[in-house]
């Protein structure tokens, strides 16, 4: 996979996350957005590229041009099966990294790390592949941040934090220093982390604790 962004890039998915990763890639003078795919070929009206089906993907990127696809899909699971199976495919993986963010200079990130404007991620931070640091979102220094987790607008993460994979810190949440929040975590929007928390937990509320989550096929 690839972090640096070609001049010709196709956006997987066709929602406002995939709108504002748009945008960013479009900051880096050159860079064509040629189309936007999705399973259906459905999505927003207003995106400014065609939609089309997923079946168009091999003709978009065997144009003769290299040609990078930037994942824009804000489920972290569902994000993660996407980039997984384009890269089995063959297919190269881009980020969207806004020139209105800022990375310090020892900051460390893998593949396809979607950084928003702005947002700020501090020294020594580590962002695993498929992070998503959204708008104005903050990470302090000498964090580490697991693969496909989604830091999401407005969120506050203090210095020393470690957050496992495919976790959700919800939007305006904060994290205290030093706090380890497992793998498959959903902080609520709004909540207060004081306290580590284990793999798969929900916690919500100021200080935040945990709630049951509902069962495959619980409609309460």
């Amino acid at each position: 996979m690839s972090d640096e962004v070609a001049s010709r890039v196709v956006i997987y998915g066709a929602g406002g996350h995939a709108r504002v990763c748009l945008d960013v890639l479009l900051e880096a003078p050159g860079t064509v957005v040629v189309a936007a795919v999705t399973d259906e070929g459905t999505g927003r009206d207003d995106l400014g590229v065609p939609v089309m089906e997923m079946s168009a993907l091999s003709d978009l990127t065997n144009s003769g041009d290299e040609t990078t696809i930037c994942v824009a899909v804000g489920d972290n699971l569902t994000r993660q099966r996407i980039v997984k199976n384009l890269t089995l495919s063959g297919h190269l993986v881009t980020g969207a990294i806004s020139r209105l963010a800022w990375l310090a200079p020892s900051v460390s990130h893998g593949a396809g790390v979607q950084v928003l404007p702005g947002a700020i991620v501090m020294a020594a931070t580590t962002l695993g592949d498929g992070v998503i640091v959204n708008t104005n979102a903050s990470i302090d220094h000498d964090c580490t941040v697991g693969d496909y987790v989604h830091v999401a607008p407005g969120v506050a993460i203090a210095g020393g934090v470690t957050i496992g994979q495919r976790t959700l810190i919800g939007i305006g949440a904060r994290v205290l220093p030093g706090v380890t929040i497992g793998d498959d975590v959903v902080v609520g929007g709004g909540a207060v982390v004081v306290r580590d928390v284990a793999d798969g937990m929900t916690v919500v509320g100021n200080p935040a604790r945990p709630i049951e989550r509902p069962r495959d096929g619980d409609d309460s």
